[in-house]
């Protein structure tokens, strides 16, 4: 299966505010782990996410939850499209 562009835009996002700047992300990567987020980063990324998806605010409870790049993508699926 293709990417979607939604998959392919969040990667953007999440590889352009790595704080490692040769990350090269993938649905598996691990935000903290693998490129280097800290907690104030995952913020900025979070608050970055709403904007580039017009989403409403991501609450603590639904970012606690995110760990990959590809939990991420899921997140930002549901927010767009709750069903």
């Amino acid at each position: 299966a293709g990417m979607t562009t939604l998959t392919r835009e969040v990667l953007t996002l999440v590889a352009a505010m790595a704080p490692d700047g040769t990350a090269r992300p993938h649905l598996d990567s691990a935000l903290v782990a693998d490129l280097g987020y800290s907690s104030l980063r995952l913020l900025e990324l979070s608050i970055a996410v709403e904007r580039a998806f017009a989403l409403a605010p991501l609450s603590q409870d639904k970012l606690a939850g995110i760990t990959t790049v590809g939990d991420l993508v899921e997140l930002v699926r549901d927010q767009r499209d709750p069903s």
